[in-house]
């Protein structure tokens, strides 16, 4: 019997945290889940910061205003718990290296990009290791294109692309599918259309929503010629 496949849209962004180690998780759960199914995996765009100017803002500053000056005196100790998450599942944070948070639309241009050459997860890990473990800037075109390259895009297909329009309202209207959904937080995984589980699950828990939004064939007692496997008819 074929495997059956399950349908997996994953809604990020790039500078989420939580969206790095949810995705790690789900591919622990789908490798240990290959031999029952095959997975389908694309990924949707969801600025947490839409409005971010382009050059980016200071992270402390960024926190401050987001959360109140109170924030700032908890910051180590939810830079060492994310880390500690993180070490579980082999992504290393260096929360030292990122000096601003930035606007992360281009980014998400790349991905929707990267879609075309069949290399969505790659690049997608590539802007989170870039990110999170290098301390790159997220709109930087000089370093998505480094990306996009690296990692199967061609570089002649790159170039002009960030000057362009292209791709800025297929992603805007990715963002509005997802806001329609009444997706508010990422990570959000949409599983066969259907079934939205939302955060950054445990390998474990993604495996049991496997088993329980998969297809099960059963058997209807009913009489009918049929050939078998060993050439009788």
């Amino acid at each position: 019997m074929a495997k059956q496949n399950i349908k997996i849209d994953i809604v990020s962004d790039i500078n989420c945290p939580w969206c790095y180690i949810g995705e790690q998780r789900l591919k622990k759960a789908m490798n240990t889940a290959n031999e029952q199914y095959t997975f389908e995996v694309s990924f949707k765009p969801f600025e947490l910061n839409a409005g971010i100017p382009q050059e980016g803002v200071d992270r402390l500053e960024y926190f401050k205003n987001s959360y109140g000056p109170s924030i700032v005196s908890q910051l180590d100790a939810m830079n060492e718990r994310m880390t500690s998450a993180g070490a579980e599942e082999g992504v290393t944070f260096n929360f030292d290296k990122l000096a601003t948070v930035n606007n992360t639309f281009n980014g998400h241009r790349l991905i929707w990009l990267a879609n075309e050459y069949g290399v969505q997860k790659q690049v997608v890990n590539a802007l989170f290791y870039s990110y999170f473990t290098e301390g790159k800037n997220m709109n930087d075109t000089a370093v998505l294109k480094g990306v996009g390259v690296a990692n199967g895009i061609p570089a002649e297909r790159l170039e002009g692309f960030f000057e362009s329009e292209e791709g800025k309202a297929e992603v805007r209207k990715m963002e509005q599918w997802a806001q329609a959904a009444g997706i508010t937080g990422v990570p959000a995984f949409i599983i066969n259309d259907k079934y939205l589980v939302s955060g950054a699950q445990p390998a474990e828990a993604f495996q049991q929503v496997f088993s329980q939004v998969a297809p099960v064939l059963e058997n209807i007692a009913v009489e009918g010629n049929s050939c078998g496997i060993d050439g009788c008819c």
